[in-house]
């Protein structure tokens, strides 16, 4: 039977003798000592005395083309920040950041001013998007149809907004407000993951 361990190795780390284990996958053997062929972690057979190490999946580096769903965090001067949870399709671990502007719309929103992003996109918007540039950050695009926001928030009391005609509106206290609304608005998350 097969028992993994948590610790992390490196390429080239010592992790034990041949008196204790045989090397398995992953690791090599010199002068009598097993090391780590690949970034990784331990498994042990205890039944077969052998020692492999797992290796980890790649992390994801996001790259222009790349679909993601974030949520908007907070807003600076001129962008709104998103956590982005979820790139090309799997789920992330860890997490990514990106900025939404003025370039995110391109000629979709020709009459973009300052301070109307809010129009657009607000704290807490789970957006939809595609990374279009990863130069110095990770600019995300709105300005196609199927992108934009996907689940909104009520700004007054934090319901879920309704899609009614070609506005949202709050259920709880009848807000009306205005996003750039995704094709795919309501759609359950779950199945927009399967769409990135």
């Amino acid at each position: 039977m097969k028992e993994s361990q948590s610790r992390l190795v490196l390429v080239g780390e010592p992790l034990a003798t041949l008196e204790e284990f045989f090397p398995g996958e992953g690791t090599f053997e010199k002068n009598g000592i097993i090391y780590s062929s690949r970034i990784g972690r331990i498994s042990v057979d205890r039944a077969r005395r052998s020692l492999e190490v797992a290796e980890l999946k790649p992390l994801l580096v996001p790259r222009p083309g790349f679909k993601i769903i974030g949520r908007v965090t907070s807003f600076s001067s001129h962008y709104a920040n998103v956590s982005v949870f979820c790139m090309n399709g799997a789920r992330l671990s860890y997490e990514h950041t990106g900025l939404i502007g003025r370039e995110s719309f391109r000629r979709s929103y020709p009459r973009f001013r300052a301070g109307s992003l809010r129009s657009y996109v607000r704290e807490n918007d789970i957006v939809y998007g595609e990374i279009m540039s990863t130069v110095n950050v990770n600019m995300i695009d709105l300005s196609a149809k199927e992108y934009g926001v996907v689940k909104a928030y009520c700004s007054n009391c934090g319901s879920p907004l309704v899609l009614f005609k070609k506005y949202l509106s709050c259920p709880s206290c009848r807000t009306r407000e205005d996003r750039k609304l995704s094709v795919f608005y309501g759609e359950p998350i779950e199945r927009l993951v399967g769409r990135t």
